[in-house]
Protein backbone atom coordinates (compact mmCIF):
# COMPACT_ATOMS: atom_id res chain seq x y z
CA UNK A 1 0.00 0.00 0.00
CA UNK A 2 3.10 2.38 0.43
CA UNK A 3 2.53 4.00 -3.24
CA UNK A 4 -0.56 3.15 -3.57
CA UNK A 5 -2.87 6.30 -4.54
CA UNK A 6 -5.80 5.70 -2.18
CA UNK A 7 -4.62 3.30 0.72
CA UNK A 8 -7.93 3.14 1.91
CA UNK A 9 -10.62 0.59 2.04
CA UNK A 10 -12.35 1.13 -1.29
CA UNK A 11 -14.50 -1.84 -1.43
CA UNK A 12 -15.99 0.10 1.21
CA UNK A 13 -17.12 2.93 -1.30
CA UNK A 14 -17.88 0.53 -4.00
CA UNK A 15 -20.45 -0.48 -1.92
CA UNK A 16 -21.63 2.83 -1.01
CA UNK A 17 -21.67 4.48 -4.61
CA UNK A 18 -22.30 1.55 -6.10
CA UNK A 19 -25.02 -0.23 -3.73
CA UNK A 20 -26.14 1.66 -0.88
CA UNK A 21 -26.74 4.79 -1.58
CA UNK A 22 -28.89 3.75 -4.43
CA UNK A 23 -31.81 2.47 -2.43
CA UNK A 24 -34.37 4.79 -1.10
CA UNK A 25 -34.00 7.59 -3.77
CA UNK A 26 -37.78 8.61 -4.73
CA UNK A 27 -37.83 11.03 -7.72
CA UNK A 28 -39.18 14.18 -7.07
CA UNK A 29 -42.84 15.12 -8.16
CA UNK A 30 -41.37 17.37 -10.92
CA UNK A 31 -45.58 17.42 -12.44
CA UNK A 32 -46.77 18.70 -9.14
CA UNK A 33 -48.93 22.31 -9.29
CA UNK A 34 -46.23 25.44 -8.97
CA UNK A 35 -47.11 28.29 -7.41
CA UNK A 36 -44.33 30.87 -7.20
CA UNK A 37 -43.80 34.58 -8.36
CA UNK A 38 -42.16 34.67 -11.46
CA UNK A 39 -39.39 36.94 -9.81
CA UNK A 40 -38.46 34.44 -8.22
CA UNK A 41 -39.21 31.58 -10.30
CA UNK A 42 -36.79 33.05 -13.12
CA UNK A 43 -33.99 33.73 -10.44
CA UNK A 44 -34.15 29.91 -9.21
CA UNK A 45 -34.17 28.39 -12.54
CA UNK A 46 -31.12 30.98 -13.37
CA UNK A 47 -29.33 29.87 -10.51
CA UNK A 48 -30.34 25.98 -10.95
CA UNK A 49 -29.18 26.01 -14.73
CA UNK A 50 -25.28 27.52 -14.57
CA UNK A 51 -25.13 25.16 -11.28
CA UNK A 52 -26.40 22.18 -13.59
CA UNK A 53 -23.47 23.23 -16.44
CA UNK A 54 -20.94 22.57 -13.47
CA UNK A 55 -22.18 20.14 -11.15
CA UNK A 56 -21.90 17.07 -13.28
CA UNK A 57 -23.25 18.93 -16.64
CA UNK A 58 -19.88 19.21 -18.07
CA UNK A 59 -17.08 16.69 -18.30
CA UNK A 60 -18.10 14.26 -16.07
CA UNK A 61 -15.10 13.20 -14.80
CA UNK A 62 -11.70 13.61 -13.69
CA UNK A 63 -9.67 15.91 -16.37
CA UNK A 64 -6.33 16.68 -14.96
CA UNK A 65 -3.55 16.02 -17.29
CA UNK A 66 -2.26 12.61 -15.44
CA UNK A 67 -6.27 11.40 -14.81
CA UNK A 68 -6.15 8.67 -16.95
CA UNK A 69 -2.45 7.48 -15.24
CA UNK A 70 -4.55 7.34 -11.81
CA UNK A 71 -7.66 5.76 -13.38
CA UNK A 72 -5.72 2.92 -14.38
CA UNK A 73 -3.19 2.33 -11.62
CA UNK A 74 -5.86 0.32 -9.72
CA UNK A 75 -9.53 -1.60 -11.22
CA UNK A 76 -10.52 -0.24 -7.37
CA UNK A 77 -9.48 3.09 -7.78
CA UNK A 78 -10.80 3.02 -11.42
CA UNK A 79 -13.56 1.94 -10.45
CA UNK A 80 -14.14 4.27 -7.21
CA UNK A 81 -13.90 7.44 -9.52
CA UNK A 82 -16.52 6.26 -11.97
CA UNK A 83 -19.04 5.43 -9.77
CA UNK A 84 -18.43 8.71 -7.54
CA UNK A 85 -19.04 10.57 -11.01
CA UNK A 86 -21.65 8.64 -11.61
CA UNK A 87 -23.63 10.25 -8.57
CA UNK A 88 -22.68 13.31 -10.41
CA UNK A 89 -24.01 12.77 -13.47
CA UNK A 90 -27.16 12.25 -11.51
CA UNK A 91 -27.21 15.67 -9.88
CA UNK A 92 -26.98 16.89 -13.42
CA UNK A 93 -30.07 14.75 -14.34
CA UNK A 94 -32.06 16.01 -11.06
CA UNK A 95 -30.88 19.76 -12.04
CA UNK A 96 -32.31 19.54 -15.66
CA UNK A 97 -35.66 18.32 -14.02
CA UNK A 98 -35.87 21.37 -11.90
CA UNK A 99 -34.82 23.66 -15.03
CA UNK A 100 -37.38 22.14 -17.08
CA UNK A 101 -40.25 22.62 -14.13
CA UNK A 102 -39.29 26.41 -13.68
CA UNK A 103 -39.41 27.12 -17.72
CA UNK A 104 -35.74 27.48 -17.73
CA UNK A 105 -33.14 27.89 -19.89
CA UNK A 106 -30.40 25.58 -19.96
CA UNK A 107 -26.97 26.74 -20.25
CA UNK A 108 -24.15 25.79 -22.65
CA UNK A 109 -20.93 27.75 -21.30
CA UNK A 110 -20.02 30.50 -19.07
CA UNK A 111 -16.54 32.48 -18.42
CA UNK A 112 -16.73 30.75 -14.56
CA UNK A 113 -17.47 27.05 -16.26
CA UNK A 114 -14.25 27.57 -18.35
CA UNK A 115 -12.44 28.61 -15.84
CA UNK A 116 -13.35 26.15 -13.42
CA UNK A 117 -12.38 23.41 -15.99
CA UNK A 118 -8.86 25.62 -16.12
CA UNK A 119 -7.89 24.87 -12.22
CA UNK A 120 -9.14 21.17 -12.55
CA UNK A 121 -6.54 20.81 -15.36
CA UNK A 122 -4.13 22.42 -14.00
CA UNK A 123 -1.61 20.93 -11.64
CA UNK A 124 -2.53 17.43 -11.78
CA UNK A 125 -5.19 14.71 -10.42
CA UNK A 126 -4.82 14.87 -6.80
CA UNK A 127 -4.88 18.52 -6.96
CA UNK A 128 -8.19 18.51 -8.90
CA UNK A 129 -9.77 16.07 -6.44
CA UNK A 130 -8.85 19.09 -3.85
CA UNK A 131 -10.48 21.55 -6.03
CA UNK A 132 -13.68 18.94 -6.43
CA UNK A 133 -13.55 18.18 -2.39
CA UNK A 134 -13.88 22.03 -2.13
CA UNK A 135 -16.72 22.16 -4.19
CA UNK A 136 -18.27 19.31 -2.75
CA UNK A 137 -18.03 21.42 0.39
CA UNK A 138 -19.14 25.13 -1.03
CA UNK A 139 -22.27 22.83 -2.91
CA UNK A 140 -23.68 21.67 0.44
CA UNK A 141 -23.70 25.03 1.68
CA UNK A 142 -25.49 25.93 -1.76
CA UNK A 143 -27.74 23.54 -1.97
CA UNK A 144 -29.05 23.71 1.96
CA UNK A 145 -29.63 27.87 1.12
CA UNK A 146 -31.87 26.85 -2.44
CA UNK A 147 -33.49 24.04 0.10
CA UNK A 148 -34.52 26.77 3.12
CA UNK A 149 -35.43 29.15 0.50
CA UNK A 150 -37.16 27.63 -2.82
CA UNK A 151 -40.33 27.42 -1.12
CA UNK A 152 -41.20 24.21 -3.62
CA UNK A 153 -41.49 20.67 -2.64
CA UNK A 154 -40.08 18.97 -5.48
CA UNK A 155 -37.05 20.99 -5.80
CA UNK A 156 -36.43 21.06 -1.63
CA UNK A 157 -36.95 16.89 -2.25
CA UNK A 158 -33.83 17.62 -5.19
CA UNK A 159 -31.57 19.25 -3.08
CA UNK A 160 -32.22 16.74 -0.19
CA UNK A 161 -31.26 13.56 -2.75
CA UNK A 162 -28.23 16.16 -3.82
CA UNK A 163 -26.79 16.85 -0.49
CA UNK A 164 -27.19 13.24 0.96
CA UNK A 165 -24.86 12.25 -1.83
CA UNK A 166 -22.52 15.39 -1.30
CA UNK A 167 -22.13 14.24 2.49
CA UNK A 168 -21.13 10.86 1.62
CA UNK A 169 -18.37 12.53 -1.25
CA UNK A 170 -16.78 14.65 1.43
CA UNK A 171 -17.21 12.22 3.67
CA UNK A 172 -14.42 9.82 0.73
CA UNK A 173 -12.24 12.84 0.14
CA UNK A 174 -11.85 12.97 3.96
CA UNK A 175 -10.90 8.95 4.38
CA UNK A 176 -8.70 9.47 1.31
CA UNK A 177 -6.65 12.41 2.59
CA UNK A 178 -6.62 10.65 6.07
CA UNK A 179 -5.00 7.51 4.50
CA UNK A 180 -2.59 10.01 2.67
CA UNK A 181 -1.66 11.94 5.61
CA UNK A 182 -2.18 9.36 8.39
CA UNK A 183 -0.18 11.88 10.70
CA UNK A 184 -2.32 15.27 10.07
CA UNK A 185 -1.81 17.82 7.36
CA UNK A 186 0.35 20.48 7.87
CA UNK A 187 -0.48 24.19 8.41
CA UNK A 188 0.73 24.91 5.20
CA UNK A 189 -2.35 22.71 3.79
CA UNK A 190 -4.81 24.08 5.95
CA UNK A 191 -3.81 27.30 4.74
CA UNK A 192 -4.00 25.84 1.20
CA UNK A 193 -7.83 24.48 2.03
CA UNK A 194 -8.97 27.39 3.63
CA UNK A 195 -7.65 30.10 1.05
CA UNK A 196 -9.32 27.73 -2.32
CA UNK A 197 -12.22 27.05 -0.40
CA UNK A 198 -13.09 30.83 1.07
CA UNK A 199 -12.12 31.86 -3.22
CA UNK A 200 -14.60 29.10 -4.25
CA UNK A 201 -17.13 30.45 -2.24
CA UNK A 202 -16.73 34.20 -3.24
CA UNK A 203 -16.17 33.50 -6.88
CA UNK A 204 -19.97 31.49 -6.28
CA UNK A 205 -21.37 34.43 -4.41
CA UNK A 206 -20.38 36.86 -7.32
CA UNK A 207 -21.55 34.74 -9.96
CA UNK A 208 -25.05 33.44 -8.27
CA UNK A 209 -25.53 36.09 -5.14
CA UNK A 210 -27.97 38.38 -7.30
CA UNK A 211 -30.53 34.88 -8.14
CA UNK A 212 -29.84 33.84 -4.32
CA UNK A 213 -30.72 37.49 -2.68
CA UNK A 214 -33.86 37.71 -5.02
CA UNK A 215 -35.08 34.28 -3.56
CA UNK A 216 -34.54 35.11 -0.12
CA UNK A 217 -30.93 34.15 0.67
CA UNK A 218 -28.44 36.69 2.54
CA UNK A 219 -24.43 36.46 1.72
CA UNK A 220 -23.83 35.79 5.47
CA UNK A 221 -26.31 33.02 5.76
CA UNK A 222 -24.69 31.60 2.92
CA UNK A 223 -20.69 32.18 4.06
CA UNK A 224 -21.66 30.63 7.38
CA UNK A 225 -22.53 27.64 6.15
CA UNK A 226 -19.55 27.86 3.80
CA UNK A 227 -17.63 28.49 7.01
CA UNK A 228 -19.31 26.04 9.08
CA UNK A 229 -18.41 22.79 6.06
CA UNK A 230 -14.16 24.11 5.97
CA UNK A 231 -14.55 24.16 9.39
CA UNK A 232 -15.66 20.71 10.11
CA UNK A 233 -14.12 19.16 7.33
CA UNK A 234 -10.60 20.25 9.03
CA UNK A 235 -11.77 19.19 12.66
CA UNK A 236 -13.24 15.53 11.56
CA UNK A 237 -9.18 14.98 9.76
CA UNK A 238 -7.77 16.36 12.57
CA UNK A 239 -9.69 14.06 15.08
CA UNK A 240 -8.92 10.93 12.33
CA UNK A 241 -5.12 11.70 12.71
CA UNK A 242 -5.59 11.56 16.54
CA UNK A 243 -7.01 8.09 16.02
CA UNK A 244 -9.86 9.25 18.33
CA UNK A 245 -13.86 8.46 17.68
CA UNK A 246 -15.67 11.18 16.74
CA UNK A 247 -19.33 10.65 17.07
CA UNK A 248 -19.77 12.88 14.03
CA UNK A 249 -18.08 11.33 11.43
CA UNK A 250 -20.85 9.78 9.75
CA UNK A 251 -23.10 12.26 10.50
CA UNK A 252 -23.75 14.24 6.87
CA UNK A 253 -27.26 12.95 6.78
CA UNK A 254 -28.14 14.42 10.18
CA UNK A 255 -26.31 17.66 9.36
CA UNK A 256 -28.36 18.08 6.06
CA UNK A 257 -31.84 16.76 7.72
CA UNK A 258 -31.67 18.79 10.94
CA UNK A 259 -30.35 22.02 8.77
CA UNK A 260 -33.49 21.75 6.10
CA UNK A 261 -35.82 21.21 9.28
CA UNK A 262 -34.06 24.05 11.21
CA UNK A 263 -35.07 26.29 7.91
CA UNK A 264 -37.76 25.30 5.70
CA UNK A 265 -41.67 24.48 6.07
CA UNK A 266 -41.77 23.17 2.71
CA UNK A 267 -43.32 19.34 2.90
CA UNK A 268 -40.83 16.42 1.24
CA UNK A 269 -41.80 12.75 0.96
CA UNK A 270 -40.45 10.46 3.38
CA UNK A 271 -39.08 6.98 3.33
Amino acid sequence: MKNHPMPMNLAKWIHHFGVANRRNRIEPAWNAPLAMADEKRKALAATLAEYQLGDGGGPCKLIARDAERLRASDDEVKEVIDLWFKEEAEHSRLLGGAVRRLQGEFVTDTFAFRLFKLCRRALGAQYEMLVLLLVEIISTAYYHVICRHCDDSPIAHMCLLILRDEGGHVTFHRERLSSLYPTGVSRAWKAQFWALGVACAVFLWLGHGKWLRTIGAQRTEFFDLVTRGLNRFINRLRLAAERQPSTQADGHERDWRAGYAAHSTVAIPTR
